[in-house]
């Protein structure tokens, strides 16, 4: 059975803004509720006991989580896959170059300093990259731009922590041949997290 207008603003206005804070969320939690009360009333209950059943019991606050877990997962993903992305490589293996090239100009008998230099330089491209979001409140209050952003914010940190030149030296690499690859990784993940970010946000931009 099809729900009128007005049946579909009464269960618009049962969404709590305090606990459903993403616009793509409400619309989502909104459909679900909807198709769920259709259902209910295509076996004789009337609509306002349907709207009640869903109701009850129903948690908005463990709704979203759930919904933002699975979307930062979906986001690693897309990161991951475009990193496969033959041209995202050969554009990466150029910046690779010439970073490195750049940073042997000022510490190239000192890999610490490269290390920090390079790591610092990253950070702060992917820290701005990620809280483009918050320029525009329709980006910040859509679920897919801010999980984008923190996913390519927490991937950023966690190989800020992780990929340490004493903690490599078991590889038996040169210091200048883990720099290389330092470097080739913090510029694919820039590369590939702008390309997920970019796309969500031309995605809310053109709906």
């Amino acid at each position: 059975m099809k729900l009128s207008s007005d049946q579909i603003i009464q269960i618009q206005n049962t969404i709590s803004k305090g606990s459903i804070y993403y616009e793509d969320i409400r619309f989502e939690l909104l459909d679900h509720r909807a198709s769920a009360i259709e259902g209910d009333m295509k076996e004789g209950v009337t609509f306002e006991q349907a709207m009640k059943n869903q109701l009850k019991d129903f948690n908005e606050a463990k709704f979203q989580r759930e919904i933002l877990l699975h979307t930062h997962l979906g986001m690693l993903k897309s990161i991951f896959k475009e990193m496969l992305n033959f041209r995202i490589l050969f554009k990466v293996l150029l910046m690779t170059v010439v970073i490195v090239g750049f940073m042997n100009l000022f510490a190239a008998q000192n890999p610490a300093y490269s290390e920090t230099l390079l790591k610092v330089s990253m950070m702060i491209a992917i820290t701005l990259l990620a809280i483009l979001g918050l320029f525009s409140t329709r980006l910040l209050r859509n679920s897919q731009v801010m999980s984008a952003g923190n996913t390519l914010f927490l991937m950023g940190s966690l190989s800020q922590y992780f990929l340490r030149l004493e903690w490599l030296q078991w590889t038996g690499l040169s210091d200048q041949t883990l720099l290389y690859g330092i470097t080739f990784w913090f510029c694919l993940l820039l590369t590939a997290g702008f390309r997920v970010l970019a796309t969500r946000i031309t995605k809310v931009q053109t709906t």
